[in-house]
């Protein structure tokens, strides 16, 4: 429902601020939104299609389509996908989009007894987040320069985003609810990391 309200206002946002928008009236922008809301509900069909190649296409089209919305709508229906391909575009599209990613730090429950103990340590004296900044991005590849504690390397690989540097390195696998998580490395300590990305 949030995500349905979000979409109309930013709808409406879209025909509000549109060159011949003050001239339209009440009624013309109220079927105009309606017009929209009709080909967005196409587009959320298009993206279910049974056809991979179609989604694939539409995911395309939509990420390189100039209206804000349908780039949007192309991100939120790839990450929830049960595609791995389309989840894997939906991936890089949106973390290529970022300058960072803040990623909450917690105990490995499967990790040995010694390790947890030092992890609830760290966390206990403030080592709750990790923060990956991304310096540079190379999407032909893939790939990304980053620096957390100091400089590396970050690559997705399907669903995954995997990641070193001098002092941290992991594997955090895209979930439902549009959040990566999984296991890592940080100064010398093993935690489960989650990020969220929308």
């Amino acid at each position: 429902m949030v995500k349905q309200i979000w979409l109309f206002a930013l709808l409406l946002f879209v025909c509000l601020s549109s060159a011949h928008a003050e001239s339209m009236t009440a009624a013309e922008l109220i079927e105009k939104a309606r017009s929209q809301s009709r080909e967005i509900e196409e587009l959320k069909k298009v993206m279910e299609s049974p056809d991979r190649n179609l989604r694939l296409s539409a995911f395309e089209l939509m990420m390189n389509s100039d209206n804000p919305i349908y780039r949007e709508l192309a991100i939120e229906s790839g990450l929830a996908s049960t595609d791995s391909l389309l989840r894997s575009q939906a991936l890089k599209a949106t973390v290529f989009n970022m300058d960072a990613l803040y990623v909450d730090l917690t105990v490995d429950e499967n990790a040995p007894d010694e390790a947890q103990e030092k992890a609830k340590e760290a966390l206990a004296a403030g080592v709750p987040r990790l923060i990956i900044t991304i310096r540079s991005k190379d999407p032909k590849n893939d790939s990304m320069e980053i620096s957390a504690t100091n400089g590396g390397k970050a690559e997705i690989q399907g669903v995954n985003y995997v990641f070193q540097t001098g002092y941290e390195a992991g594997t955090l696998t895209l979930q439902d609810g549009a959040l990566l998580q999984g296991p890592l490395a940080f100064k010398g300590n093993r935690y489960i990391g989650a990020a969220k990305l929308r």
